[in-house]
Order: structure tokens, then C-alpha cells, then sequence
């Protein structure tokens, strides 16, 4: 009778040693990267603060594990930054591009404001999804980005692209090489900076 118990004793605590075993080893082996990528994904082109809550959770799961929860943050914040990074590569933004300029100067607001309220939100253990130093980083550069698209679309020499018919009569103002004119319609040659040449159909006075 006694055996039988001790056997049935060391069996339970094999099981629980099992159990508890294979729980610290799927921690150790969770791979979150997906998880925070998705999370993070739909948060940022929602906008819906809900959509953060499955890397709040591992922020808490983690919580005592300093390493992984390090880790969690840090690749967070390395997504966010390329976030950042694509935005400010996604527009061509310079004083001939003035709606350009207009589209992301809103979208790094948008943007930034975002990284606001993913940084003001806190797991049950206090941990916000990046750390205060790398939230700071991401906001002073996206600030700076902010500051200087408002001075190009506040500034009176930034412009929309001509169309093509106001460039092309900008580029026969200044064309040579003028010939087969007829009717005074002529075929005539633009040289870029690069002397690149281009033909042009252009309305030139040429007396016969």
C-alpha cells in the first residue's frame, strides 16, 4: 500500500515536472516577432488602440522575465522606426511638389500622433510597448519631419508640378533648331541640362 502511494506520488510529480517544464520552454521558444508585427500593423493603419492589446499581454506574460520583455520592446521599437522610414521615402516632397508635401506632412502627424497613444498605453505590470528613450527618439524625429514639410507648405515659392502642356510650351519658349515648319507649326529641339536632347512640336513665328 505504501509503495503503491509513492509510486503514485512520483508519477504526479513527474507529470507536474513535465508540465511545468514544457511551459518554461514554450516561453523561452515563443517567437512574438509575428504577433508584435501584426499587432502593430493594424495599429498603425486603424488607429484602433484595441488592436495593441496582444503585445500588452506579452508585456505581462513576460514580466518577469527581463530579457524577453527587453526584446519585445526593442523589436517594437526597430518596426516603428522603419515605419517612420517608410513614410518619409513614400512621397516626393520639394518645393515643385506642394500636394506631395501637403499628403505626408498629415500622415507624420497622424503618425506621431499614434506613437502617443501606443506609448501612453501600459500593461497591469506598468511596461509601455517601447521604452521611454526609444518613444522620445521616434517623436523628436517625427517632429522635426513635421516642422520641415509646414515651412515648404506654408512657403509662397512652393508649387504644384506644371501640367504637361504648360511645361511643354515653357520648353519651345527656349527650343533651336527649328524646322519643317509649316503653318507656323514647327518641329523643334529642347536640350536639357544634361544636353539631352528632346523634339518638340512647337508654334513658332519663322518668316519664310
Amino acid at each position: 500500500m505504501k509503495k503503491g502511494i509513492i509510486k503514485l506520488i512520483f508519477v504526479l510529480l513527474l507529470v507536474v515536472l513535465v508540465i511545468v517544464g514544457k511551459n518554461i520552454i514554450d516561453k523561452k521558444t515563443f517567437k512574438y516577432e509575428e504577433t508584435v508585427e501584426k499587432s502593430l500593423s493594424s495599429y498603425m493603419v486603424s488607429g484602433n488602440i484595441s488592436e495593441l492589446d496582444p503585445i500588452i499581454e506579452l508585456l505581462d506574460d513576460y514580466a518577469n522575465d527581463d530579457t524577453i520583455r527587453n526584446d519585445i520592446q526593442s523589436y517594437s521599437f526597430n518596426f516603428l522606426g522603419n515605419w517612420y522610414t517608410y513614410l518619409d521615402g513614400k512621397f516626393k516632397c520639394d518645393r515643385y511638389n506642394l500636394n506631395s508635401c501637403k499628403v505626408q506632412l498629415d500622415e507624420f502627424r497622424a503618425i506621431n500622433n499614434k506613437l502617443q497613444g501606443l506609448y501612453s498605453l501600459k500593461s497591469e505590470e506598468g511596461y509601455s510597448i517601447i521604452v521611454t528613450s526609444a518613444y522620445n527618439n521616434l517623436s523628436s524625429e517625427g517632429n522635426k519631419k513635421i516642422e520641415g514639410l509646414e515651412k515648404l507648405v506654408a512657403s509662397p515659392n512652393t508649387k504644384n508640378p506644371d501640367d504637361y502642356e504648360t511645361e511643354r510650351q515653357e520648353k519651345c519658349a527656349v527650343a533651336v533648331d527649328c524646322e519643317s515648319c509649316r503653318d507656323g507649326v514647327c518641329t523643334c529641339y529642347y536640350l536639357d541640362q544634361d544636353r539631352n536632347r528632346e523634339e518638340l512640336t512647337c508654334q513658332k513665328d519663322i518668316a519664310n
